[in-house]
């Protein structure tokens, strides 16, 4: 008895220990593992694109065979490819043979000191898909490579030896490189649909640079260096140029004196009733790149389907509105006047744009609705490289998540706006997410869709971006919400995220996730009770607005991703909704002032922090503009700041709102012109008066050379930069 007590012992210890997953459990360097559909290749613990140079290549099905692409999987176990163009042939060097794939056929050569050994036929072909050989899976890995080939639920293992692929390496493998699948048929795509709940009316959406070098003219605000940022008005020095929603107006700066050198106009099409609206611009040398979005009503009302007849109805029918993002090229001759070069047209709201040198990226989402017949599941896309008319987007360039199926399409684009030839690169995700951070290498898509009894659980998704090449390169969760894209911030290949999480009581936390989107570090439990109003990462520090009554600025010490630090507080009253780096030691906060003892807002307040003793951060001055009901866009919008560090100054519009000791109340409506520097000096300079302008889409201030022009719409005036004398 005593025996089989023990026994019995044993066997359940052994079935309590941890089964390694695949990550753990693998050597990198003899096995790998693969997904059917997925463009990511898993060796050890890291995620890494399956092809870098083309992200759109996954393991397929065809004829019931498992097909990889030939050159990936040969380079990974240190086989040598090449490719014979004339004769449509691949050819792998491996362990003193040669192996020979002719495309198009179901045989393979095998060559040995320049003589044929054998040709070996298989049961399908080998093909050319998305412009690399693909062959079957145990062809090449079997029979070429001498490995092992594991097989199950779409996952795939390739290894020196035999791996057991149970139910935790398969789900290890499928929560890593699993995450977004490519869909292979319409017929897919209607069984993903057909669980879905789909929407029932249309919603609308909407590395860190230290303070930035001087030039000859402003540039736009901006996030990360070299990553540019659309805005309603931009200038290259020579042209203004200023989006209007139904125009965009071209202006010669001409020394203080603008003159009008052509116009864009956008008019409805009376035979479809669609009109365009636009709404941002890039300027790029001699190109201008135009957003916006194109929409179409239609006069009849959409009926309830048939399914529903007999059954309470809760929703009121909805006159149908489709919607595209819209981007055009335009080419600027030397006279300022503009000529059409390219269009493109995605289905769907522009969420975000991004532009890297001569690469413009379009995040757009599409949402699908209560009635949506299979024939529409797919967004259309209008490119006038190819044809000016709609068409699908491609099957092959839809991927969706098979644990987080949503009913809307998140679709990332690239067009070159320097090649007036080249298409489009545009592909479709069903379901990721309404929050955008880009890098220089890549573009992170962060949505909160998962609501739980401890709060919200965030969903990021990374894409690789290599020029117009853009490709899933994995995902990853965060506990609580994320504010705003300086919320996130990719540093030395790791992201940096700061999160609140709403339950009976907030926390806040900085998560820190590898390049696979795994957790290595983070700090939790900052500040409960309050929640994030602004966040801004440099290098390796990071610091963090919270509020509740007064505005806590805490330091933080990210230099050991592993074990990152809390290392100063600063408590302040009001907060700062913005934060940027005046100098590598000062930042400059942008808030509003607050009543401690009730959390009235008392006016837009602005902070100089002096952060040189990471443990003792210092607020070394601070300017309140106006009191109760004043109002800035850059409280909300960071592009509507001015930075001129040539001159220590900035600038931004504001509606500034004065109680005398009298309740008596005046107001100010115009632009602010402000000293800023790092040795503590904020005042305002100069106050510009709209002159009773008012309901401008456009208020910004911009400069060129010595002149400061403030943009209201299409009225432009012109000051002197030291001065502040108008320019007549």
């Amino acid at each position: 008895m005593k025996k089989l007590f023990i026994l019995t012992l044993i066997v359940l210890i052994i079935g309590l220990r941890p089964i390694p997953s695949f990550s753990e459990e693998i050597s990198p360097n003899n096995s790998i593992a693969l997904h059917i559909g997925s463009p990511l290749i898993l060796a050890g613990n890291t995620m890494k694109s399956l092809d870098s140079d083309n992200p759109d290549v996954v393991p397929v099905i065809h004829k019931d065979r498992t097909l990889v692409p030939l050159r990936a999987i040969s380079e990974h176990f240190g086989a040598v490819v090449s490719y014979n163009e004339i004769e449509r042939e691949a050819s792998i060097s491996f362990n003193g043979k040669t192996f020979i794939f002719p495309i198009d056929k179901n045989y393979y050569t095998v060559m040995e000191l320049g003589l044929i050994k054998k040709t070996v036929t298989f049961d399908t072909e080998s093909l050319i898909i998305q412009n690399r050989t693909m062959v079957p899976l145990r062809i090449i890995c079997e029979d070429v490579l001498g490995k092992v080939v594991g097989y199950n639920s779409k996952v795939i293992s390739v290894s020196t030896q035999a791996i057991v692929l149970d139910a935790v390496m398969v789900d290890d493998v499928k929560t890593k490189i699993g995450q977004a699948i490519k869909i292979s048929s319409m017929m897919e795509l209607n069984k993903i649909m057909s669980g879905m709940t789909l929407y029932t009316a249309e919603s609308d959406s909407k590395n860190e640079s230290l303070a930035p070098t001087a030039g000859d003219y402003s540039s736009t605000n901006e996030q990360v260096t070299g990553v540019n940022e659309a805005d309603v008005i931009k200038t290259d020095g020579k042209y203004i140029y200023v989006a209007l929603g139904k125009s965009i107006k071209i202006f010669l700066a001409n020394n203080g004196n603008p003159i009008l050198t052509d116009e864009i106009e956008m008019s409805m099409a009376p035979d479809t009733n669609q009109y365009v609206q636009l709404t941002e611009i890039y300027a790029d040398r001699d190109r201008l790149v135009v957003l916006g979005t194109r929409n179409s009503f239609y006069d009849w009302i959409r009926p309830i389907p048939e399914s529903m007849e007999g059954t309470e109805k809760s929703i009121m029918p909805y006159r149908e509105n489709k919607s595209y993002t819209y981007c055009g090229v335009y080419s600027i001759d030397q006279n300022g006047k503009s000529q059409l070069i390219k269009e493109l047209e995605i289905e769907g709201s522009l969420l975000t744009s991004r532009k890297i040198d001569n690469i413009v990226y379009l995040v757009t989402n599409k949402y699908l609705y209560y009635n949506t017949d299979s024939d529409n599941f797919i967004p259309t896309f209008r490119d006038t490289t190819q044809k000016n008319d709609y068409n699908q987007i491609p099957i092959d360039k839809i991927m969706y998540y098979p644990n987080r199926l949503s009913s809307n399409y998140l679709i990332v684009s690239a067009i070159d706006i320097t090649d007036d030839k080249e298409p489009a690169s545009i592909n479709a995700f069903l379901g990721c997410g309404n929050l955008v951070y880009m890098s220089n290498n890549a573009l992170y898509v962060a949505g909160n869709d998962i609501y739980t009894i401890w709060g919200t659980i965030t969903n990021i998704s990374k894409f690789n971006v290599i020029g117009s090449k853009i490709g899933f390169a994995g995902g990853g969760m965060v506990d609580g919400s994320i504010l705003n894209q300086f919320s996130m911030d990719e540093f030395e290949g790791n992201l940096r995220v700061a999160t609140t999480n709403w339950q009976q009581d907030s926390k806040n936390a900085v998560y820190i996730l590898d390049g696979s989107l795994n957790q290595i570090g983070s700090i939790e439990n900052i500040a409960p009770t309050e929640r994030i109003y602004s966040t801004r990462f440099l290098g390796d520090k990071g610091y963090i607005v919270t509020f509740r009554q007064i505005d806590p600025l805490f330091v933080l010490d990210l230099s050991n991703p592993s074990s990152p630090t809390i290392t100063g507080e600063l408590k302040a009253p009001g907060f700062s909704n913005y934060l940027h780096p005046i100098s590598q030691e000062v930042l400059l906060g942008i808030g509003q002032n607050v009543d401690e003892k009730t959390g009235t807002q008392l006016g837009i307040k602005l902070s100089l922090f002096d952060v040189s003793d990471k443990g003792k951060p210092r607020e070394i001055s601070n300017l309140v503009l106006g009191s109760s009901g004043s109002f800035a866009e850059v409280l909300n919008n960071h592009k509507a700041l001015m930075l001129n560090p040539d001159k220590n100054m900035i600038a931004f519009d504001a509606s500034l709102s004065y109680i005398s000791g009298d309740y008596q109340k005046s107001y100010f409506y115009g632009a602010l012109i402000i000293k800023a520097r790092a040795d503590g000096t904020l005042k305002v300079l100069q106050q510009i008066s709209n002159e009773g302008i008012y309901g401008s889409y456009v208020k910004r201030v911009i400069y060129i050379g010595d002149i400061l022009y403030y943009v209201l719409d299409d009225n432009i005036r012109a000051f002197n930069i030291d001065t502040f004398r108008e320019i007549q």
